[in-house]
């Protein structure tokens, strides 16, 4: 086996195991409880439509009525590893059986990364690269639910390597040809995951062309060094006709939903998502409530969130690029690929800049920039490979493993500390989650830390208590309820008005619920709570008498 392939396969393999063995520990977030729910229904239109092929239409407006807001591919794939794994053979519970579909798609993420990081700087840059994306706490924690985030990132940087390898001397064993159509597929699966993939093929084309201007030089290098091969020049992209035809031939195939009234209801897609009103001063707290403050708003939390060693790396990484452009313009680094800095250069900075616009809708946490993090692991694994070979070139892989180390020992104990609450992992800049709760930045999102209570509340709450679960929607309670994780008998209640128990998660915008809770229920001491560094993530209120 060649050793860009073993790389990959042994980091494949190992992201694959790392999230089975600690997803069950990961709670169940807002949007994975619908995402869930909705695998489930897509399950049971499948074998509806093989038996009733002349009702497909119907059923498919039956079976893919819930959450039709998101496309159908990646929640397709949670149904089926969640129908072979649960419902087939019986080894998991529902939500993880989706998981698997997940972190499948993690494990491709990570093999992509490897094989792309070969060819940038040879061994070290495919071992390094997977590292770099994965010892990001919240990059880790996304590798678990069976959410749209991390399987777009995963098809965005596939769709993404496709092209390059298209449109460069460094084909492999598939023809420019085969690579084109590989493109068109995967941007089809990337948009039948989420919406933001519609931006990947005005972002090759622009990288193709910066690429053109100055990019006509000759490729000498080796692999290690970052260049792509010994051809003049780079190819025309067909790869973007290939998107153009197969992208959405895919998107329709991969989303029942869409087999008829297809246009306005992707009129109706596309308009959901132009319509929300979510801010990050809503995010951040005391720290950014005002305009123009927006504008930052992914700069600074990337700068928080990333490990400090590893967002050195990164950005280190990206001035490299800058610079390797620079040279190869002047015609003083003629081994430098052009094209490939661009494409790598603007694929790591352009989905940061799209949220930093004003009038993009923001939420909290990092995923709607996350297709920006595999290339920033890729610079970044570059540039520590680069820095290696020339503090000691005689001896490069002395250095270059221990900026590894120096880079990944930090970072790796982040990510352990801060499980299974990866949303609330602040970095050494930020001071960690308590320097992060004093600035007034967002504790933790998507209502996953419900997990964390739920032992206690299965020993303490009274038989048939109503349960406020505030930000865990009624649709995750009765999951965990399927699983096996929450007692059958407590009760899922609308509000602190009719709950004998209430379970608040810390949200800076919703701060009123908790003087509801303390209103209502005429207390404001926890009987149970779950914390990360001394600071409360989620407390438990109970009415006098439910809490045995």
């Amino acid at each position: 086996m060649r050793p860009a392939r073993a790389i990959a396969l042994s980091w494949g393999l190992l992201v694959l195991v790392a999230a089975a063995v600690t997803s069950p520990a990961v709670g169940i977030s807002r949007d994975e409880g619908v995402y869930v729910e909705a695998a489930g229904s897509y399950a049971r239109f499948w074998p509806e439509a093989l038996r009733n092929p002349a009702g497909a239409l119907a059923a498919a407006d039956r079976f893919y009525g819930p959450n039709h807001e998101h496309p159908g591919f990646a929640k397709g794939l949670f149904a089926v590893t969640r129908t072979v794994l649960s419902r087939a053979l019986g080894l998991t519970g529902e939500v993880q059986g989706a998981r698997a579909g997940a972190w499948l798609l993690a494990a491709f993420l990570a093999m992509l990364l490897a094989l792309w990081g070969f060819e940038l700087a040879g061994p070290w840059g495919g071992g390094l690269a997977p590292a770099l994306f994965f010892l990001v706490p919240r990059n880790a924690w996304h590798a678990h639910p069976a959410a749209l985030d991390l399987p777009v990132t995963s098809l965005m940087l596939a769709t993404t390597y496709a092209f390059w390898r298209s449109t460069s001397a460094s084909r492999g064993r598939l023809s420019t040809a085969g690579w084109a159509v590989a493109s068109g597929l995967l941007l089809g699966a990337a948009l039948g995951t989420k919406h933001n993939a519609f931006f990947l093929p005005p972002l090759l084309f622009a990288a193709w062309l910066l690429g053109s201007f100055r990019g006509r030089q000759e490729s000498h290098g080796p692999a290690s060094e970052g260049a792509i091969g010994t051809v003049r020049g780079h190819r025309f992209p067909w790869a973007l006709v290939a998107m153009a035809l197969l992208g959405p031939a895919v998107l329709v195939a991969t989303w029942p939903w869409l087999w008829h009234h297809t246009v306005p209801r992707i009129q109706a897609w596309l308009g959901f998502h132009l319509r929300h009103e979510n801010y990050p001063w809503m995010y951040f707290g005391s720290l950014m409530r005002e305009p123009p403050f927006p504008i930052s708003y992914p700069f600074v939390v990337t700068a928080l969130t990333v490990p400090a060693a590893i967002l050195v790396a990164m950005l280190g990484g990206v001035v490299q690029s800058v610079a390797r452009i620079v040279a190869a313009v002047r015609g003083r680094a003629p081994q430098v690929s052009i094209p490939t800095e661009w494409l790598l250069l603007l694929s790591a900075l352009f989905p940061i800049a799209l949220v930093a616009w004003p009038t993009v809708p923001h939420f909290g946490g990092v995923k709607h920039w996350m297709p920006a993090m595999p290339f920033l692991a890729l610079l970044g694994a570059r540039a520590l490979v680069r820095t290696g070979r020339l503090l000691w070139p005689r001896r490069p892989g002395a250095v270059i493993g221990a900026l590894a180390a120096l880079a990944f020992a930090p970072a790796a104990w982040q990510v352990a500390h801060a499980h299974p609450f990866g949303t609330a992992a602040w970095n050494e800049l930020a001071g960690g989650a308590a320097g992060a709760a004093t600035m007034g930045m967002q504790r933790q999102f998507w209502g996953d830390s419900t997990v964390a209570v739920l032992p206690a509340l299965n020993v303490h709450a009274a038989p048939r208590s109503r349960i406020w679960f505030q930000e865990t929607p009624a649709l995750a309670a009765r999951q965990y309820q399927r699983d096996g994780r929450l007692r059958g008998d407590l009760l899922v209640a609308a509000g602190p008005e009719d709950a004998d128990i209430s379970i608040w998660q810390y949200h800076q915008e919703f701060r009123d619920r908790e003087f509801r809770t303390w209103t209502e229920l005429r207390t404001a001491r926890p009987v149970a709570g779950a914390y990360l560094d001394e600071v409360p993530l989620v407390q438990v209120y109970a009415r006098p008498g439910f809490w045995r």
